[in-house]
C-alpha cells in the first residue's frame, strides 16, 4: 500500500467547476493550472525566460515561489 502521508491535497478552487474528488500530489509533482494575466506581465515573464535561456514555466515557478515566501515572511 502506498504511503499518502507526504501527499499534498489541493482543495477545489473558489471559482469554476468544483473538483469531483480531492486531488492529491507528491510534494514535487508538477501541477498544471490555468491563469489569465495582463499582457504586459506576460511580456516581462517571456522576456526574462528568453534572457535567462529558461522555460517560461521554470521562471514562473521561481517567481511564484519567491512571492509566496515573501508573503509568508511578511505575515510573521
Amino acid at each position: 500500500m502506498k504511503d499518502d502521508s507526504s501527499r499534498i491535497e489541493l482543495p477545489p478552487a473558489r471559482t469554476g467547476r468544483p473538483a469531483a474528488r480531492p486531488r492529491r500530489y507528491a510534494p514535487d509533482e508538477l501541477v498544471r493550472f490555468d491563469a489569465r494575466i495582463p499582457a504586459r506581465l506576460a511580456k516581462q515573464l517571456y522576456d526574462v525566460a528568453l534572457t535567462d535561456g529558461r522555460s517560461v514555466t521554470a521562471v514562473h515557478a521561481d517567481l511564484l515561489a519567491a512571492a509566496l515566501e515573501c508573503r509568508g515572511a511578511a505575515m510573521d
